[in-house]
């Protein structure tokens, strides 16, 4: 079972406009509202792609029926808390091709809440499971929250974070990593201008204890590597309708190939289909089994020295 850990309950709004007029009034032609947030798409992509995926972490008491919605058909396992969820309202400016996102704190939820979540997710966990560890962190929690809760699992843990609670992450070594390009550059301390650079910055988070890295390019596509071999996959969508959850659904891909037992390469190549399906559908919306196999088709990769 992958268990997606969502601890910052989010509702995502989209707002389509021809031409963003800052300073100025703005009148969009569509706005799409869905329940969202990073462990909610890996959850709902990984399920979809035929892996067994579950949900744990928060909900808030009030505002949540969109999230409950777009996981129905998932096993959750919530803690609920007074409150309502955070919005986080992305702006696509047509002729610019740009997302502009406007992200929301959240709800500040007190120590007992967080000692609940442990007790009932630590009770559902087996050494076959894998938990991730994705998105920001609640309003409040320490950043070296991740890792303390990685460190406490009796099963492998996949980590894609920004800033301190990837930083901190790192040090509890968990078993996949799935950093952007700048993430990875703060990671490492390194100036990453080659695939090669890449590569090398990977190898380097692997030394330290980290078992696959795997690293979203954007445009320029996708990588991954468990120190002994690498790949890289170029991206196959030129003009993305929207690159929300394109990262999730990645992680998804791979993950869920790699619960199956599938090695790295297959699991960049459809991690890279899934990113593709999601980031060619509008707003929030992500990969359905259908189009992820379409776009499987398209993928190539490449192995690197």
């Amino acid at each position: 079972m992958i268990y997606a850990i969502y601890l910052n309950p989010t509702i995502d709004k989209t707002v389509y406009l021809d031409e963003l007029k800052i300073g100025g009034t703005n009148r969009p032609d569509t706005v799409l509202t869905q329940g969202g947030g990073k462990a909610l798409n890996l959850a709902v992509v990984a399920s979809r792609l035929g892996a067994e995926a579950a949900v744990s972490g928060f909900l808030c008491s009030e505002g949540c029926s969109m999230i409950r919605s777009a996981l129905s058909g998932i096993p959750c396992y919530f803690i609920e808390q007074p409150g309502l969820p955070r919005t986080n309202t992305k702006i696509y400016d047509r002729s610019a091709a740009h997302i502009t996102e406007i992200n929301e704190a959240g709800p500040l939820f007190e120590p007992s809440a967080y000692a609940a979540f442990e007790q009932n997710l630590l009770s559902r966990l087996s050494s076959e499971d894998f938990v991730v560890l994705t998105g920001s962190l609640p309003r409040g929690c320490d950043p070296a929250y991740y890792g303390e809760l990685i460190k406490k699992l009796p099963c492998p843990a996949a980590l894609d974070a920004s800033g301190a609670a990837l930083t901190s992450g790192i040090t509890a070594h968990p078993a996949v990593i799935k950093p952007n390009t700048d993430e990875l550059a703060q990671l490492t301390g390194k100036n990453l201008t080659s695939v090669g650079d890449i590569l090398a910055a990977c190898r380097q988070l692997i030394q330290s204890g980290v078992k696959i890295c795997a690293v979203s390019m954007g445009k320029e596509g996708a990588l991954i590597t468990d120190g002994a071999k690498a790949f890289f996959a170029p991206s196959v969508v030129s003009k993305p309708d929207s690159t929300v959850g394109a990262g999730d659904s990645m992680l998804a891909g791979i993950l869920s190939m790699l619960m199956r037992g599938g090695g790295i390469e297959e699991a960049l190549r459809l991690g890279t289909a899934a990113a593709a399906a999601t980031i060619s559908l509008p707003g929030t919306n992500l990969a359905t089994f259908e189009l992820t196999q379409e776009y499987l088709l398209k993928v190539t990769t490449k192995e690197l020295e």
